[in-house]
């Protein structure tokens, strides 16, 4: 998938050097016999050769811009799949945070060409202008719509799609970013968050737990669309799926693909890029003219349009998510204004412009125009490959050994891409271009087998080294061979200059390399560490394999404050992650989490009509933390302003390893489901407790365990049909019943 620049000059530079020696040799060859017309005259062949060569020269930087616009759309594909698996591919994240910050440079550099128009031209901010240039934004919207309608009564054709097979081709090149709807929110609203910004990132937040249907699926977005893309396309895979980023789908609008990152890039690090989530958030959920014309024109081709319909109601500028977009940054901002002055808020509204451009300078939909030229030649835009000469070698080389060592490695277990290495060397499995390609894109991807551009580090090179298993099955060539292809899967992506986002901000350059030394998995995000939790699970866990509900907890003995309350203000973090990736809360089970997390964080029950700002205007929004920091301060300590400083206070062990393990949740779902449990005994038992929260607030903490019990138990439910998980379900919920117990001992 991700190749390096050097690989493409390479190519590109042996492609001019033999077509330029074949060009000299036809020109000297055939001078004296040949003429070729040139502007209505009769022209001497010794002109040819400089003909051709500037001919040439045009020719290989069509051909090089062209191998490095497919490298960078293969590099978007690959981060689009391992975004939405992070626990397996959290190594990418440097990466990621460079591609991110590089695409908030080429939007900012083309916005800033015309630096008195659209957002920009907001030079200070202030409620009134900002609610005056939304409100002239959602105008101009109105006005082309009113004008488009005219034109259609007018009989005149449709703008989106001409035909069926058009709208079906730009259904098709839109899933990548319908497929990731909500995801630029996905990682905010995390127990790290300053407990002073949680109002403001819950508000945001409301924005995602719409999206992804309130927990329920029928309104999930993501499954809408996959709904659609079933009527569409039987059979299309899922957003996540690694299906979904095979070349043969022709999924080839770069464009597109790049918006999609975008929006799983920009939620990534909630902490250090919260003002650009903002700003994204605010332009993003603002309507658009396209949706109103996809939502006429695919009713008219007999498509269903209820998912482009929900979002004209849904985004509405009154009570739907543009409004709640527009009062978070007002919110955000005045807050910042309040708490650290005016020349912090004049920043962070750079910050909020930053992302608000980003979304707005990455359109996230094809031209069907450009189905119109290029319909009847989609075969031939099929991705290149080999790509270049060292894929080309690597591919023989294992082809040759294919032929030889088909049963030796018949006992390996060792599985990338799906298959083990048996399967992928079988006879004949190496034959099709396309079983090779994906086959090298699997191993390039199979850490710890291959790690990019680092040979040295590469399990595979150890292994063909001396006192290797496979040393001497490759000659000394091949072994090189092999090096140099795994050393050139390191290069960067055809980025911009990421400087002009820092000189845009007025912020010295953070170098990824910087950022992400000494993280602090109590105050940053997202934190993979390589903390041995399975060893340290295997000295705590119980070995219990049933469920019985543990006796109610016996709160007679006064409270240890210092167990208790860095337990409180932790376990928040058990199921956040779960709901990060939209195309994986297409479940009953992940829809039941995001009740559960409703609930947690203080948002009003669900039901059947959107809650919108009626959510952002409520004023009992109550939810876990601020019931703690209620206890705190009836306890007589001074009032922590985020998780560190909980956890600096009353330090726990137990409340790292929630943290740590939370960061998984695919490798942790039982065990993180049957902690949840545990703590919702824990919740019951606090609500019954009169010292500790005042009356209504224990009247709001026992409906928010009520809530959360149900959907656990619908959790449980789902587990009970896999036996290992449900085993770490009773696991992880005798594991935290036993650390809660001690907090009254």
């Amino acid at each position: 998938m991700e190749r390096v620049d050097s690989i493409f000059a390479s190519s590109t530079a042996t492609f001019v050097v033999l077509f330029t020696i074949l060009t000299f040799i036809v020109s000297q060859r055939f001078q004296k016999y040949f003429y070729i017309q040139a502007k209505g005259r009769k022209t001497p062949l010794e002109g040819v050769g400089s003909y051709i060569r500037r001919s040439n020269k045009v020719a290989s930087q069509h051909f090089e811009h062209d191998f490095k616009a497919q490298s960078s759309m293969r590099l978007h594909k690959e981060l689009y799949y391992k975004l939405q698996h992070l626990e397996e591919y959290h190594s990418i994240l440097p990466q990621a945070r460079d591609v991110l910050i590089s695409l908030f440079s080429e939007t900012l550099e083309k916005a800033c060409k015309t630096p008195n128009t659209g957002i920009l031209s907001i030079e200070h901010y202030s409620r009134d202008a900002l609610l005056r240039f939304q409100q002239k934004e959602d105008n101009k919207v109105m006005d082309m719509w009113e004008q488009y309608l005219a034109r259609r009564k007018a009989k005149g054709p449709r703008e989106m799609f001409i035909t069926k097979d058009e709208a079906k081709w730009w259904l098709l090149q839109s899933s990548p970013v319908k497929y990731v709807d909500g995801a630029w929110l996905g990682h905010i609203n995390k127990i790290t968050t300053p407990f002073g910004l949680r109002r403001v990132v819950k508000n945001a937040w409301q924005v995602l737990s719409e999206e992804l249907g309130d927990g329920d699926l029928e309104k999930n977005h993501v499954y809408l669309y996959r709904q659609l893309m079933e009527a569409v396309e039987p059979g299309f895979p899922a957003g996540d799926n690694i299906d979904f980023i095979d070349p043969r789908h022709g999924l080839n609008e770069a464009g597109v693909w790049k918006a999609a990152i975008a929006q799983l890039l920009i939620s990534l690090f909630p902490h250090q890029f919260l003002p650009e989530i903002i700003g994204f958030n605010m332009h993003y959920e603002a309507m658009a003219l396209e949706t109103l014309k996809v939502s006429k024109e695919l009713k008219e081709l007999g498509y269903d349009p209820y998912y482009f319909v929900l979002h004209i109601s849904i985004d509405n500028a009154d009570s739907g998510h543009t409004a709640i977009a527009l009062e978070t940054a007002m919110e955000y901002i005045e807050l910042i204004q309040k708490r650290d002055g005016d020349a912090a808020a004049k920043h962070t509204w750079k910050r909020i412009q930053a992302g608000y451009i980003l979304s707005k300078g990455l359109p996230t939909a094809p031209v069907c125009s450009r189905f119109r030229k290029i319909n009847t030649v989609l075969p031939a835009e099929r991705e290149r490959f080999p790509r270049n000469s060292l894929e080309a070698e690597v591919i023989r080389i294992f082809k040759a050994k294919a032929l030889v060592s088909q049963k030796i490695h018949c006992n390996s277990r060792v599985k990338f891409g799906g298959h083990t290495i048996t399967e992928w060397l079988a006879p004949n499995g190496l034959e099709s271009e396309q079983q090779q390609m994906q086959f090298l894109d699997a191993l390039s991807n199979a850490e710890p087998w291959i790690f990019k551009g680092d040979s040295g580090k590469s399990r595979l090179m150890k292994e063909l080294s001396w006192q290797g298993r496979m040393f001497g099955s490759f000659t000394q060539s091949e072994v090189y061979a092999v090096k140099q292809w795994i050393d050139s899967l390191g290069g960067s992506v055809f980025v911009s200059d990421p400087t002009y986002y820092w000189s845009f901000i007025n912020e010295p350059e953070l170098s990824s390399n910087k950022a992400f030394k000494g993280l602090d998995i109590r105050v940053h995000h997202p934190v993979f560490t390589q903390l041995p939790a399975n060893n340290i699970l295997a000295q705590l866990l119980p070995s219990t394999t049933h469920l019985p509900r543990a006796p109610r907890i016996d709160t007679t003995a006064p409270v240890n404050w210092g167990k208790f309350l860095p337990l409180w203000f932790t376990h928040p973090c058990l199921l956040e992650h779960f709901i990060c990736v939209p195309a994986q809360t297409t479940t009953p089970m992940a829809c039941s989490i995001i009740r559960v997390l409703r609930a947690q964080s203080g948002f009003a029950p669900e039901e059947s009509m959107v809650a919108g700002m009626d959510e952002v205007r409520r004023t009992e929004s109550i939810g876990i933390v601020d019931l703690g920091l209620e206890m705190v301060k009836i306890s007589g300590f001074m009032e922590p302003t985020c998780l560190k400083d909980v956890l600096e206070t009353w330090k726990s062990d137990f409340g790292l390893l929630m943290l740590h393990l939370c960061q998984r949740p695919i490798e942790n779902t039982g065990l993180l489901l049957g902690l949840a449990m545990s703590f919702v005994d824990l919740h019951d038992a606090i609500s019954s407790l009169p010292t500790l929260l005042s009356s209504d607030h224990r009247r709001l903490l026992h409906d928010i365990a009520k809530r959360e019990r149900d959907n656990l138990d619908l959790c449980l439910r789902d587990l009970e049909t896999t036996p290992p998980r449900f085993l770490d379900f009773c696991r992880g919920y005798h594991l935290g019943r036993a650390e809660i117990d001690r907090c009254f001992i």
